[in-house]
């Protein structure tokens, strides 16, 4: 309770305390003047009924006697005959409990009152506050207002923490921002070169060049497709980072999204003698990008064929309910070293078992495009032996907990 408040209290309680020793003194006064009237009449009756000529007499006693003085001899008579103090206090107890108890009720329903109105008020407050730190949280711009009370620390320190949080953001989207065209900036200016030693290597194969050129041509094309992959993930990511890359939604099928996804691996699979097994039976339809959902899973095929070894196998399954969809890619390897686990959608992280011509975004790049389709992608080691990967799409996009 602030000092204002603790005011307010102790005002009103003094306030309800002479507000009661008002209405007390008020009662009993008025009960008091009652009571003589009553005595006062019924001592005129009586005297006008056995002594008519003393009537005038009584009346004029009883007029007087607010000046008299009290007389002893008279104060032991009526003592004598059982008129004490405590015989007079006798008829004002009923009274004196009543005015005390209606007193209470008054205060009583001022206090609820006024506790009541204090309580909506703070009520009111808490969820303004909620609704304010709701709006933040969803990225609604909004305006605090601001108010004197007992929530204005906790109000001001709202405020100062939500105006650096946005601070913070700000520069942090700025940050980022500068990343993803300084990624651009560095793609773009390494795809002219790469280009041009395209240019060269297909002019060189044209003209006549021994066995060990030849061999050294093979190398050079792949590196030259090794580089491009990189220029054209660093794109992506770039674009990703930057909020520029248009995804669309549209009703994919399962099953020939992962025959897009595989196709361009066909030739490196049959190489290893290696067995794509789809268990895409029944239908699966999902919402997603075509192109890029197939981008996603081919990278993930392809690091499975990386690790399974020849005569290895790749099974992708999926399930499915009412809240997402479930795409499941594993191999039958060694899986993956617990040392890595943790760090191998980063970006340019290379794994132990990493083979050589790999760069290590393309898993960084398949975990992005999941979740700007509000999804999440996971990798764990399978529990009879190899590495799976789970990729989920969710159907509300309030599910999935993406920002």
């Amino acid at each position: 309770m602030d000092k204002r408040a603790r005011r307010i209290t102790i005002l009103g309680a003094l306030a309800a305390a002479l507000f009661l020793g008002a209405v007390l003194g008020f009662g009993f006064s008025v009960i008091s003047a009652h009571t003589q009237r009553e005595n006062a009449e019924y001592m005129i009756s009586y005297t006008m009924e056995e002594e008519p000529e003393l009537t005038e007499k009584v009346a004029k006693i009883l007029k007087e006697s607010r000046s008299a003085e009290v007389s002893g001899e008279g104060k032991e008579w009526l003592d004598r005959y059982g008129y004490t103090d405590g015989y007079y206090r006798s008829g004002l107890l009923p009274a004196y409990m009543g005015i005390s108890c209606a007193g209470l009720a008054v205060i009583f329903l001022i206090w609820l009152f006024w506790y009541t109105k204090a309580e909506r008020g703070r009520t009111q407050r808490m969820e303004e506050l909620t609704a304010y730190l709701e709006d933040v949280n969803q990225g609604r711009e909004t305006v605090l207002a601001r108010r004197e009370d007992s929530f204005s620390i906790l109000e001001d320190e709202i405020y100062k923490t939500v105006r650096e949080l946005r601070r913070t953001k700000e520069e942090a989207c700025r940050e980022r921002q500068n990343l993803a065209d300084n990624l651009a900036d560095i793609a773009h200016q390494l795809k002219t070169p790469i280009t041009s030693m395209s240019l060269m290597v297909q002019l060189i194969r044209e003209e006549e060049v021994n066995r060990e050129t030849r061999a050294y041509l093979e190398r050079l094309e792949r590196q030259i497709s090794r580089m491009e992959y990189l220029v054209a993930g660093l794109l992506t990511l770039s674009r990703l980072d930057a909020g520029t890359l248009e995804l669309e939604q549209e009703s994919l099928d399962a099953a020939s999204v992962m025959i897009q996804a595989s196709e361009p691996l066909e030739p490196q699979i049959k190489e290893r003698n290696q067995t794509l097994d789809l268990q895409m039976q029944p239908e699966c339809i999902f919402c997603g990008d075509r192109h890029w959902t197939a981008e996603i899973f081919s990278n993930l095929i392809k690091n499975c064929s990386e690790h399974a070894g020849n005569g290895g196998r790749i099974t992708i399954k999926y399930h499915q309910n009412p809240l997402y969809t479930e795409i499941l890619v594993a191999d039958n390897g060694p899986g993956f070293d617990r040392e890595d686990l943790p760090l191998l959608f980063q970006r340019f992280y290379r794994g132990s078992n990493a083979c050589k011509d790999s760069i290590g975004i393309g898993l960084a790049l398949s975990k992005a495009l999941v979740e700007r389709q509000n999804g999440t992608l996971r990798a764990e080691n399978a529990a009879n032996g190899g590495a799976c990967f789970t990729a989920r799409f969710y159907t509300d996009r309030s599910i999935s907990g993406i920002s």
